[in-house]
């Protein structure tokens, strides 16, 4: 008798298995559900409902957006410079500045390994509306000016980098194209 009893016991662990929960979810499941598959399976099954509802309120997670003034026409190397600036410019803007309420989401970032994009602007004016976009929906941002040494004039509006979770900073930026 006990040996049928093991081999049912088995055979129940085999299909909750089978229906992908572990070894252990399954064993804890079969003992408090008198070890009836049906009823383990329906216990685990509302146990990963329930999970997956904590999950609905966990953001998509965090990126830095940087905007390029297309109108400019910078070189590559010039245009890499100036999104540094802006990436640096933004982070300590976090760190140091007005947006020192965004430090969490900021060490979220690091820890999700740092989401960054590069987006083509049209010119000055789009870059200085969508930083005004940005502030209206509290997105820390930070435009960069160049300081003239190289290929554009001085005081050019170069890039607008923008930070904070995707959601959010979508509705910014959600329409302009990855720079080409």
């Amino acid at each position: 008798m006990e040996d049928s009893l093991q081999e049912t016991t088995d055979t129940s662990l085999q299909v909750l298995m089978d229906m992908g929960f572990s070894r252990e979810e399954s064993e804890e499941a079969l003992v408090k559900n008198g070890y009836s598959v049906e009823l383990a399976a329906a216990y685990l099954l509302n146990l990963s409902e329930e999970v997956a509802e904590e999950w609905e309120d966990v953001d998509e997670g965090y990126k830095m957006v940087f905007v390029v003034n297309s109108d400019l026409k910078m070189s590559i190397g010039k245009t890499a410079a100036q999104v540094a600036h802006g990436c640096l410019g933004l982070y300590r803007e976090i760190e140091l500045g007005s947006h020192q309420e965004s430090r969490d989401d900021l060490v979220a970032w690091l820890d999700e390994g740092q989401k960054k994009i590069v987006l083509s602007g049209k010119n000055t004016d789009a870059l200085v509306k969508l930083c005004t976009k940005a502030k209206d929906f509290g997105i820390p941002s930070h435009l960069v000016k160049d300081a003239g040494h190289t290929e554009v004039a001085a005081g050019s509006t170069t890039v607008l980098a923008l930070f904070g979770s995707e959601e959010t900073v979508n509705k910014v930026t959600g329409s302009l194209r990855l720079l080409k």
